[in-house]
C-alpha cells in the first residue's frame, strides 16, 4: 500500500503490525494528522463531537424502524398492494446496505466533516420528500434516497468519532455509547413512529427528520474542526466500489423478492448466481487493486473480519425481531401504534443496562466475555418469544422476553462494535466504520426478508392443515422466533472464536512491544 496506510502512531489504537503497514507509518510520522483530520487549531470538545455524530448515527438507526408501526396506514393512503409495501422498509435497508463501500472510501477522500455535511444534507432532502410524497413510487424511490444518504453519513460519523477519541479508555467509553445505539434507536424507532402515527399524521415520521437534520447542520462547524486540507489522502478503488456495490445490491434484492419468487425459481437462482459473480469480481479486483478499498491490512486482521461477519448474522434476528413483534403487537393483540412502541421501552432500558455493563468488562477483561455471552443471553429471550401464543400476556411472557433480548445486545454489540473498528489507523476509520454498518444493514435486510418468507410459508401450512388463520399466524411468527434464537446462538460460538482471535492479536502485540490497549480492542 501506499503511505496513506495505518500510521504507526496509530498502534495505540490497534494497528497491524506488518511490515508494509509499518513502513507506511514511517511516512505517516511526518504529518500532523491523518487524511480528513478533523483537528484544528481551536481545541475540540470531544463530549460535543461525540453528541453531534451520534444524534446523527440515531437519526439513521431510527430510520430503520420508524415506519415499521406505519405501515398499514402508509398502505391505505397511498394505494400500495400487500406486496409492494414491504419495499417502504426493504428500499432503505437496500441502498443503506449496498452503498455504504463507497460511503466509506469518500470518507477517507474527502475528508469527514466534508462528506458528513453533504450527506445530512441529502439526507434531510430524502426525508422531504418522504413526507410528501403523493404516491407510493415517489415515496419508495425517496426511502432509497435517504438510504444511500445514510450510507455516506454513517461512515463518516464514526469516522470522526475514531478520529476524536484515541485513547483506549476514552475510545472504549465512546464506541460503548455508539453500539447502544443500536437497539435503542430501533427501539425508539417504533415508539416514536407510533406516538407520531396516533397524534399526527405518518408523514411526521419522516417530516420529524428536518428540524433535527437543520440543528445538526448549524452545529457542525461549531463543535468539529475542518478537515486537514492539506494531508495526503488515499483514492479509494472507486471501480472495485461499484462492483461491490451491484454484488451487494443484487444480492438484497434477489434474497428480498423471495416472498413472491422462490428460492428454487429460475429468476431466485440467476440473481443469487449474478451476486456470486460479482462478488467473485470485487474479490479479484481488491487482490490486485494499487489501491484496493478495503485496505490489506485491515483485512489481515482476522478478529476484525470475524467481527463483522458476527454484526452479520446479529443484525438479521435483531431486526427481524422488530418486525415480527410489531406485527404480532397490532394484528394479534390489537394494540393501537402507540401502544406497539410503548411495549419496546422494557428492551431499550435491557440495552442500555446491557451496554453499560459490556463497556465495564471490555476495559477490565476484554471482549471475550461479552462477544459470547450477550448473543447467548439475546439468544435465551428470542426463544421465549418463540413461546408466544394469540393469548400471551405482556407481563407475564413478552416484557420478560424483551429486557431479557436487550440485555443481551447491549452486551454483545458494545463489544462487537469495538472489536471490528478497535484495529483501524485513522486514515482507515471510515472504511472500518463501513465494514461494521455494511454488515448490519446487510444482515437487517436479509434476516427479514428469508424469515418473512418462512413465516409465510409456515402460516398457510398450518391454514391448510385445518388450523385457524389467527392462530396459523402467531405459528408462522414463533417459526421465525426459533430460527432469530438459533442464529444468536449461532453469533455467540462465532463471538467466543472472535474473543479468542482478539487476545491472540493483542497478546502478539504486547509481546512486540507495540500494543498499549492490552486487549482493550
Amino acid at each position: 500500500m501506499a503511505s496513506s496506510g495505518i500510521p504507526a502512531t496509530e498502534s495505540a489504537v490497534g494497528a497491524d503490525a506488518d511490515a508494509a503497514t509499518e513502513s507506511a507509518g514511517a511516512a505517516g510520522r511526518s504529518r500532523s494528522a491523518g487524511p480528513g483530520s478533523t483537528r484544528s487549531a481551536r481545541p475540540v470538545n470531544p463530549k460535543l463531537v461525540l453528541l453531534l455524530v451520534c444524534v446523527a448515527q440515531f437519526v439513521l438507526l431510527v430510520d430503520d424502524t420508524i415506519v415499521n408501526v406505519a405501515l398499514p396506514t402508509i398502505g391505505d393512503d397511498l394505494d400500495f398492494t400487500e406486496s409492494s409495501l414491504s419495499w417502504v422498509t426493504n428500499a432503505y435497508f437496500l441502498t443503506f446496505g449496498g452503498f455504504l463501500l463507497i460511503g466509506g472510501g469518500l470518507a477517507d477522500l474527502l475528508g469527514r466533516r466534508r462528506l458528513f455535511g453533504i450527506s445530512l444534507v441529502m439526507f434531510v432532502l430524502a426525508s422531504a420528500v418522504c413526507g410528501i410524497a403523493p404516491n407510493s413510487a415517489v415515496l419508495i424511490g425517496a426511502r432509497a434516497a435517504q438510504g444511500i444518504a445514510g450510507a455516506l453519513l454513517s461512515p463518516a460519523a464514526l469516522a470522526i468519532l475514531l478520529a476524536t477519541f484515541r485513547e483506549p479508555a476514552e475510545r472504549a467509553r465512546a464506541l460503548g455509547t455508539w453500539a447502544a445505539l443500536t437497539g435503542l434507536g430501533a427501539a425508539t424507532g417504533l415508539l416514536l413512529g407510533g406516538a407520531l402515527v396516533e397524534w399526527t399524521h405518518w408523514r411526521w415520521i419522516f417530516l420529524i427528520n428536518l428540524p433535527v437534520g437543520a440543528l445538526t447542520l448549524l452545529a457542525l462547524p461549531k463543535v468539529i474542526g475542518p478537515d486537514d486540507r492539506e494531508a495526503v489522502r488515499r483514492v479509494p478503488d472507486f471501480a472495485g466500489a461499484a462492483i461491490g456495490t451491484a454484488a451487494v445490491l443484487t444480492l438484497v434484492y434477489t434474497v428480498v423478492e423471495t416472498d413472491t419468487h422462490p428460492w428454487s425459481s429460475t429468476r431466485t437462482l440467476l440473481g443469487l448466481g449474478i451476486a456470486a459473480v460479482l462478488a467473485i469480481g470485487f474479490a479479484v479486483r481488491q487482490r490486485y487493486a494499487a489501491e484496493p478499498l478495503l485496505p490489506r491490512a485491515l483485512l489481515r486482521m482476522r478478529h476484525l473480519v470475524l467481527a463483522d461477519v458476527l454484526v452479520l448474522v446479529a443484525a438479521g434476528g435483531l431486526f427481524a425481531m422488530f418486525f415480527f413483534l410489531t406485527l404480532y403487537m397490532q394484528r394479534i393483540q390489537g394494540w393501537s401504534p402507540m401502544e406497539t412502541g410503548l411495549s419496546f421501552l422494557p428492551f431499550s432500558v435491557g440495552m442500555g443496562l446491557g451496554a453499560a455493563v459490556s463497556t465495564k468488562l471490555i476495559a477490565n477483561r476484554g471482549p471475550l466475555l461479552p462477544v459470547s455471552v450477550g448473543p447467548a443471553v439475546a439468544a435465551g429471550g428470542m426463544w421465549l418469544m418463540s413461546r408466544l401464543d394469540a393469548h400471551s400476556s405482556y407481563t407475564g411472557h413478552l416484557m420478560p422476553a424483551l429486557v431479557v433480548t436487550g440485555l443481551g445486545l447491549g452486551v454483545a454489540f458494545v463489544a462487537i462494535i469495538h472489536t471490528a473498528t478497535g484495529g483501524a489507523g485513522e486514515g482507515e476509520g471510515g472504511v472500518a466504520s463501513a465494514m461494521v454498518t455494511t454488515c448490519q444493514q446487510i444482515g437487517a435486510a436479509i434476516g427479514i426478508a428469508v424469515l418473512v418468507t418462512v413465516a409465510t410459508n409456515h402460516t398457510k401450512d398450518r391454514v391448510k392443515s385445518g388450523v385457524v388463520q389467527q392462530d396459523a399466524v402467531v405459528d408462522g411468527f414463533s417459526r421465525a422466533f426459533e430460527i432469530q434464537a438459533g442464529l444468536m446462538g449461532a453469533a455467540a460460538l462465532l463471538g467466543i472464536v472472535v474473543g479468542v482471535a482478539t487476545a491472540r492479536h493483542h497478546a502478539a502485540r504486547k509481546e512486540a512491544g507495540s500494543d498499549p490497549l492490552s486487549g482493550l480492542t
